[in-house]
């Protein structure tokens, strides 16, 4: 920015009144890293202006308009928008600002940034002013000049005067006579990563990982708790755009990479056709030559439409492929009966293909979007559906397992619409459903762009303890409501996954792929095994180029030509998958625990452990595994193991999860086309923008010394399963 945009916010300055602008002050006692700023996205609503935000109406209240804009935006909902008029300008041009009580500040570096975007003539200037003793006396600015309309991140350091009375006056201000500034995600903060604090913190990090802290794990192979489901193994396919490109619509087969990488890891079970583009799909319009296949859409309010290449046929070629079954989940939401029945018989005729078939998607979520006004329905409506699915479709085929839909709300994780759901779907239709599906386990869901992300990642550790007690409830309500086939309906969790936030423009949408993601994929996955009601598990999805896919693309490029690369959750679920016995055995841990507030769909927990184990052992009961999952985002557990009922061989082998740091990933990128927001990074190790090779990491290696009783050193941040063969 030219510095002559600055002078008339300086004029302005030096005549407002600390009074006519909003105050933000800190709270007692100051921490190493923190937001000083009211509201600094503009999201919380005020009188007139965003909450914490101010405008000096008898100065600048003629010289154009302030206001919260809800179409044109950074990330989140709103930014705020200035519109100048011919009469801007002078020693009072328009201008917001904020006030900061800053004396336990004085002498320390902040920095202060925020998103802005300028057009039609005018420009958006960002700037900071020290008020000591009540005058004006340091000016640090920046700004955007009008032009082609991007969003442009714009920061500054700025070092707070030494004096007890100091303020701090963050101004939004515009220059120009026409058009407009937009501001976005304000920031001042102390202790960034890239301040003196941060510095201070990462040399104490860099402390801590030198210090591990203790653990002990008991494990009593003998005990066996049950053999373990090949059928929580699985995921889901999408059937749109090829399925995600892995089917190659020219060559007619797989993409040879895709093929590759989905029999690596270990696959049981393929969803097909989709979560909630299930509900719309026409299984008839998917089968057939090729050429001769319609486009449509694939769900209500969708404009881009896709033609079904990768349809039933080629779902079950490709499950083939990778050793896999299907499970198909049935139109119940915009189809028939009548129309699934002929599916079963299309796919399963004299051989029983496929035996898993489920009624619906997430048709008892009614959050009035397209989706759910053309599909949600009460459960009485259910329950007689799944009746008439269910009992038409056990004619095409009595061999075929046939599941109903529900869920159970938990505290902030509330998607079913009604209370009941379980309860009427259950006592109404229990007679004729062979598993029930939820999906209640994706966390930490539904997040702010303004929470911090060391307490966002702590959330989603914790969250698989509120899984397990949701898993307990549904399968106690099954016992409850469905008494005489309780031992005959498992559950089945058919969706599950790290999901931070939808809209792709959020400042955490793309953690899906990180370190701290696959922690939480494989504590998710020890709870589905220590389970012993569930039976079934599809993670979601396998593949995509935006942020959902456990299998992604290093190249962004549109038209698409993706370069498939696992994500970190991917090695996580291989390490179950192929390096973890068939037999669940008793195993248990003790370490130091945390505590986390309430963020997003996941409650408060307490007495979560940083060190967890789970054990099993081989078919033939020759080979003992134990996985250790150190979810402390800085220090390495120093676990003392004890193995009893398993005499081990001296030597042991490690396959241990790694990366540089908690929110490190391979390097994956959305593709472009889409608004994608900048992401936030670990304070005090950020790694988020380095992704790429060698950032995450799953090697083997050999372990000595190994006795009934010895001592192991799990990496801080990582996932080892350590094998041990019998002596």
């Amino acid at each position: 920015m030219r510095a002559g945009l600055l002078i008339p916010i300086a004029l302005l300055l030096l005549l407002l009144e600390p009074l006519r602008v909003a105050h933000s002050s800190p709270l007692p006692g100051m921490p190493a890293v923190g937001e000083l700023l009211q509201n600094g996205g503009f999201e919380e609503p005020g009188t007139p202006l965003p909450r914490g935000w101010a405008q000096d109406a008898e100065q600048t209240g003629e010289k154009g308009r302030s206001s919260a804009d809800s179409q044109t935006f950074h990330s989140g909902h709103v930014s705020l928008r200035l519109e100048p008029n011919e009469r801007n300008g002078g020693d009072h041009p328009l201008a917001v600002s904020q006030v900061v009580t800053a004396g336990q500040y004085r002498g320390r570096k902040l920095r202060f940034s925020a998103y802005l975007r300028a057009t039609g003539g005018a420009s958006a200037v960002l700037a900071v002013l020290s008020i000591v003793r009540g005058k004006p006396t340091k000016l640090v600015g920046d700004g955007e000049p009008s032009g082609a309309g991007d969003w442009v991140l714009h920061s500054k350091d700025y070092v707070v005067p030494d004096d007890p009375s100091v303020q701090v006056l963050v101004i939004c201000g515009t220059n120009g006579h026409s058009g407009s500034a937009w501001f976005d995600d304000m920031s001042l903060t102390y202790g960034d990563s890239r301040t003196e604090a941060a510095d201070a913190m990462a040399v104490a990090s860099s402390e801590i990982r030198q210090s591990p802290f203790t653990a002990t794990v008991q494990v009593r192979a003998a005990q066996v708790v049950r053999e373990i489901p090949r059928t929580l193994f699985g995921t889901d396919l999408e059937w749109i755009s090829n399925g995600n490109m892995l089917w190659d619509e020219n060559a007619r087969r797989p993409d040879p990479e895709m093929l590759r990488l989905t029999r690596a890891l270990g696959l049981s079970l393929l969803r097909f056709p989709g979560g909630y583009y299930a509900d719309f799909y026409h299984w008839r319009i998917g089968v057939g030559p090729v050429g001769k296949r319609p486009e449509l859409l694939p769900v209500p309010g969708s404009n881009q439409k896709s033609r079904p290449n990768f349809g039933t046929d080629e779902a079950l070629e490709f499950a083939k492929d990778v050793g896999a079954e299907l499970l198909i989940t049935v139109n119940a939401g915009t189809g028939t009966a009548a129309e699934a029945a002929d599916w079963v018989r299309y796919v399963n005729g004299p051989s029983l293909r496929v035996r898993y078939w489920e009624v619906g998607n997430e048709l008892y979520i009614n959050d009035n979007s397209p989706i759910a006004q053309a599909a949600a329905v009460d459960p009485a409506t259910y329950a007689r559906r799944f009746n008439e699915f269910a009992q038409a479709m056990k004619a095409a085929d009595p061999r075929i397992k046939v599941g109903a839909i529900g869920g159970q709300n938990q505290g902030p994780y509330a998607f079913v619409h009604d209370r009941d759901w379980n309860k009427i779907v259950m006592q109404n239709a229990g007679a004729d459903m062979d598993f029930f599906a939820v999906h209640n386990a994706y966390a930490p869901a539904n997040i702010s762009d303004r929470e911090d992300l060391r307490s966002v990642y702590r959330a989603m550790f914790a969250a698989p303890t509120q899984i397990s007690r949701n898993l307990a409830t549904v399968a106690h309500q099954i016992s409850d409501f469905i008494p005489s086939r309780a031992s005959k309906v498992p559950i089945a969790v058919t969706e599950w996954g790290p999901l931070f936030q939808v809209d792709p423009a959020g400042a955490y949408a793309q953690h899906t792929k990180t370190l701290g993601s696959a922690l939480f994929a494989a504590e998710t996955l020890k709870t589905l095994i220590e389970s012993k009601a569930t039976e079934i598990a599809n993670f979601h999805v396998l593949n995509d180029l935006g942020f959902m896919g456990w299998i992604s693309s290093t190249d962004d490029s549109f038209p698409p030509r993706p370069q498939w690369t696992p994500t970190a959750r991917y090695y996580a679920f291989q390490l179950f998958s192929q390096h973890f016995g068939s037999l669940l055995v008793e195993s248990g841990s003790h370490s130091p625990t945390f505590d986390t507030n309430e963020v997003g769909a996941v409650g408060a927990v307490s007495g979560v452990p940083y060190f967890d184990v789970i054990a099993s052992l081989s078919a033939d009961r020759r080979e003992l595994y134990l996985i250790g999952i150190n979810k402390h985002m800085d220090s390495p557990a120093e676990v003392e193991i004890e193995l009893n009922g398993f005499a081990p061989a001296p030597s042991a082998t490690a396959w241990t999860l790694n990366g540089t740091g908690i929110d490190a990933n391979p390097g994956t990128k959305p593709l472009r086309g889409i608004r994608w927001g900048t992401q936030r990074e670990d304070p005090v190790n950020p790694r988020y923008s380095k992704g790429g090779p060698g950032e995450v990491t799953l090697n083997s290696s050999e372990v000595t010394g190994i006795k009934p009783q010895f001592t192991y050193t799990f990496p801080a941040h990582s996932v080892t399963s350590l094998i041990f063969r019998r002596r």
